[in-house]
C-alpha cells in the first residue's frame, strides 16, 4: 500500500469505502491488536511487584512498564485509524454523523479495557469494580463490535452490489 492510500484510509475521515475494503483493513487492525497483545499478556504480571522481594530497577519490571506505554500508544493510534476507516464506511452507507458512529467501538473498548486493567494495576487496593460491571462492559463491547462488523462488513448499503 502506498503512502497516499494509507493516508486516505487511516489518517482522514473524509471519503467512502466499500464492504470489502472495510472488512480487509478492519481485520488487519484486529490482527495487529492481537499480535501486540500477546507480549502484554506475559509482561502484565511484572507490573505489580513487591519491593521487599524485587529490586527497584529490575530489568523485567522496566521492560513491562516500557511496553505498557508503547502498547497504550499503539492502541490509541489504531483506535483513531479504525475510527477514520469506519467513518468512511458509515458515510458510504448514508448515515448521519459517521465519525460519531465510528467512535463507538473504540470508546467502549477503551472503557472496557480500563475496567479490566485497573484491578491489575491497583491490586494492592480494594476491588476497583465488581465482577458484574466488568462482564457487563465486556458484553457491551462484544455487542457493539458485532453490530459494527455486521453493519459495515456484512450488510449491504442501498444500491451496493
Amino acid at each position: 500500500m502506498d503512502a497516499k492510500r494509507f493516508h486516505f484510509l487511516f489518517q482522514q475521515e473524509n471519503g467512502e469505502i466499500d464492504r470489502a475494503a472495510w472488512t480487509r483493513y478492519a481485520a488487519s487492525m484486529a490482527g495487529l491488536i492481537f499480535l501486540l497483545t500477546l507480549p502484554w499478556l506475559w509482561l502484565r504480571h511484572h507490573i505489580v511487584h513487591d519491593l521487599a522481594v524485587d529490586p527497584l530497577f529490575a530489568p523485567k519490571i522496566f521492560l513491562a512498564y516500557f511496553y505498557a506505554v508503547l502498547y497504550g500508544l499503539a492502541l490509541m493510534l489504531i483506535g483513531a485509524s479504525y475510527m477514520n476507516l469506519s467513518a468512511k464506511r458509515f458515510r458510504a452507507k448514508g448515515w448521519r454523523n459517521p465519525l460519531g458512529w465510528a467512535s463507538l467501538v473504540p470508546l467502549v473498548a477503551f472503557l472496557t479495557g480500563a475496567l479490566r486493567l485497573a484491578p491489575i494495576l491497583s491490586s494492592f487496593l480494594a476491588p476497583y469494580a465488581p465482577t458484574w460491571a466488568i462482564w457487563g462492559a465486556e458484553a457491551a463491547f462484544m455487542g457493539v463490535a458485532c453490530w459494527t462488523a455486521w453493519e459495515l462488513g456484512v450488510k449491504q448499503a442501498e444500491g451496493e452490489v
